[in-house]
């Protein structure tokens, strides 16, 4: 990192971070991991390759805190649909988890790995940041340094990739 960016991202933390702290404690008052989120926010910042040249890096700062903010949530809430909280050690044997269905879940894993990897490679990050991580395209756009638009483009192909592949099936 160049001397000029890593001071102009110091100065910005040390301006910034506690206000960027608190506004997310203040909107999110049960977000555990504010101090990560905060730490995000302003990695991602470094991660654009000019960020001096952003016009408001404190609008950009709390804007990116507050979609991550919105992703943990939402990320939160998937799994606590899909965790069974009485689920024992006991019931582990059960058909859910045979081998046939492990064998059946492994083949359709390797199955779409081969689909992801007939797409070019900004389209597939694009696609497992959106999907995967739950990304919003602005945010994809500023990790794969692309505008809004083409991480929208991107995504649409991909979804549209794996539901051709889908429907061979």
């Amino acid at each position: 990192m160049s001397e000029p960016k890593h001071r102009f991202l110091h100065n910005l933390f040390l301006k910034h971070a506690h206000e960027v702290s608190a506004f997310i404690r203040g909107r999110w008052p049960k977000e555990q991991d504010v101090d990560d989120i905060m730490q995000e926010s302003f990695l991602r910042l470094s991660q654009v390759p000019h960020p001096e040249t952003i016009l408001n890096p404190r609008a950009f700062l709390f804007t990116t805190a507050s979609n991550m903010a919105v992703d943990r949530h939402r990320r939160r809430k998937t799994r606590e649909r899909y965790i069974e909280p009485e689920a024992d050690i006991d019931n582990l044997a059960n058909d859910h988890f045979s081998p046939e269905r492990h064998s059946e879940a492994h083949e359709a894993l390797e199955l779409f790995t081969e689909w992801l990897a007939e797409l070019p490679e900004l389209h597939r990050h694009a696609f497992v940041l959106y999907r995967i991580e739950g990304c919003s395209n602005a945010e994809i756009a500023v990790r794969l340094g692309i505008s809004v638009s083409s991480s929208e483009r991107y995504v649409k192909h991909a979804m549209q990739h794996i539901g051709a592949r889908l429907s061979i099936l």
